[in-house]
This record gives C-alpha cells, structure tokens and sequence, in this order.
C-alpha cells in the first residue's frame, strides 16, 4: 500500500469509525428509556434490563430506523476502506461491482444519519416524561455526527468549486489580456521595418516607366505561441511620356 493509500485509509477512519462506534453501541445498549422513577428497569431497542417480563422493548418501528441506519453506516464503512487497502494492480472481475456499491452507500451515508436522528426523535415524542439513558444518547450523537460531516464536506465542496471557477476566470482573463497585447504589438510593428524604392528606367517609345516598390514586414503570432515575420513587397508602375 502507497503512503497516499495509508494518509487516505487514516482520514476515512478518523471520520468513519467513530459514527460506527457510536451507533454500534447505542444499539445494542438496552439503556435508552428508564420505566419509571421508582424502579431500575430500563428499556432498549430489543432488550430490557432489571424489567419484568411484560415489558418488552421500545417497538418494531424504532427497531427498524436504528438498525438500517447501523447497518449503512457499518457498510459503508467497511466498503470504503477496502476499496482504498486493496492493491489495483491484482484486480478482479467484482472490482467494478465493489466500486459502484461503494458509490451507492456513500450517497446512503447521510440517509443513515437522517434515519438514525427520526428513531431518536420518536423515541422523544413517544416517551416524554421518562428519563433517558445513555443508549438513546449515543445514537442521537451518531446521528448529529454523520450530519455535521455531510454539512462541513458541502461546504468544503462548494468553496472548491468556487475557487476553481474563480482561479478558472482569472486565467481566462489573463490569456486575453495577453493576446490582446501581442495583437496590439502585431499592428504597432506591422510596416514599421518598411522602406520604399523608386526605380526610373527609359523605354523604347522614349516613355518612363517608374517602379514604386514598397517593402512591408508584417508580424504574426500563431496559436501555438510561434512568431511569424512576412515579407510583402508592393510595387506600383507609373508610365511618364
């Protein structure tokens, strides 16, 4: 593995696990809603602790939110950081299919934080006055977590973007002013070198011809940056009897 792969693998892990960490513990912890003030009976998702067996846990509904929101995040996880350790150059023929799922839990990943933080909210709505345990509040932490990640990676996104248009523009900018400068170099030195000739020579009718010659030096730049100098010579016969 290249020293990119290991600075890229240490960066999503730092930014991954911890939400894995979270969520994987408020889930299976049966501390989420105490029963009631007079006893020590607390109740999870699933499970119970210190409770009769009539009380069960906190319903299918909540079940349900928790545990896909784990299981995305867990995934994408695992497939994020296998698809960065794995060595291109042994590629196999589910690479393509590893790399497109991953793709699809990436954009699954803040879904996982949006479905995790209605469980918590349900919770809150559907037991008001009883005291919650530090289950619910790993889960709620889970949630808040992979949210604030998606909120600081688009701006981090679009202030490249922005940047980029904005370094694209300059550049543009600088390219035409450039041009613009080498054309009005072109006009200020086109003739500039030229010189005229007068030549008067008799003819046989006793006529004289007279050659006008102009000599231009004309300068060109092509596209690729090359300079081009052409030589025009214009020459104009008078005829004097």
């Amino acid at each position: 593995m290249s020293s990119e792969s290991v600075a890229v693998v240490c960066c999503l892990s730092c930014l991954l696990l911890p939400s894995v960490v979270l969520q994987t513990s408020g889930f299976f912890s049966p501390y989420w809603i105490k029963q009631n003030s007079t006893t020590d009976c607390f109740r999870g998702i699933f499970s119970t602790v210190d409770c009769d067996d009539s009380i069960k846990g906190l319903g299918a509904t909540i079940l349900g939110l928790q545990s896909s929101a784990l299981i995305i995040i867990a995934l994408t996880t695992v497939v994020l950081l296998y698809t960065v350790c794995r060595n291109k150059d042994d590629e196999e023929d589910g690479t393509g299919f590893c790399d497109k799922f991953g793709l699809c839990l990436t954009f699954l990943y803040p879904v996982a934080g949006i479905i995790s933080f209605a469980g918590c909210m349900l919770v809150v709505s559907n037991y008001k006055n009883h005291e919650k345990g530090w289950g619910f509040y790993l889960c709620l932490a889970a949630s808040c977590y992979v949210m604030i990640e998606i909120i600081i990676c688009c701006c981090a996104l679009c202030k490249l973007t922005r940047s980029k248009e904005n370094t694209d523009l300059e550049s543009g900018q600088g390219n035409s002013g450039y041009v613009g400068q080498e054309v009005g170099q072109e006009v200020v030195q086109y003739g500039a070198s030229g010189h005229d000739n007068q030549i008067m020579s008799p003819s046989d009718g006793g006529e004289i011809i007279l050659t006008h010659v102009q000599e231009h030096h004309q300068l060109e730049v092509s596209s690729t940056g090359t300079l081009l100098i052409r030589k025009l010579q214009v020459a104009r016969v008078f005829h004097i009897s």
